[in-house]
């Protein structure tokens, strides 16, 4: 695993509200309840979100800003820390750590579009003349 920092474990409702701040930012607390309510067809309550905000502020996950009322809130950490940590993570428990076993898997139970394959070409080719030049391999 690289050395950043550890993300705290984060819950499915956790991760929507932080969606939520990673596609704007800084919001209100009431601003977030509005976007996370209205893009996930929820009837979360102000409490609630207030609560979810709180936790995600203790874990570092969140900044806030208290000078302004109302509070403002901010992600302390990027989505591709948080899933790149995450996926590290999922790649160990249940591919040994090796991350080629998942990509296999995902392309054996994927239908992929043309376009796709293409795509994934592309990278496999880009990946294979790095590797010649650097003599590495697969992990």
């Amino acid at each position: 695993m690289n050395k950043q920092r550890l993300i705290p474990d984060v819950g499915p409702l956790e991760y929507r509200l932080l969606r939520v701040l990673w596609r704007e930012s800084p919001l209100t607390a009431r601003d977030v309840m509005e976007e996370l309510n209205r893009r996930y067809r929820r009837d979360l309550k102000y409490t609630t979100i207030m609560t979810l905000l709180t936790r995600l502020v203790e874990k570092g996950l969140l900044e806030v800003d208290r000078d302004r009322q109302p509070f403002q809130f901010r992600p302390a950490v990027s989505r591709e820390n948080l899933v790149g940590q995450r996926l590290e993570e999922f790649v160990e428990l249940f591919f040994d750590g090796r991350p080629a076993d998942l990509a296999m898997r995902l392309v054996a139970d994927s239908d992929l579009s043309d376009e796709v394959i293409d795509r994934l070409e592309e990278m496999l080719n880009r990946q294979r003349d790095s590797h010649r030049k650097s003599g590495g391999g697969e992990r």
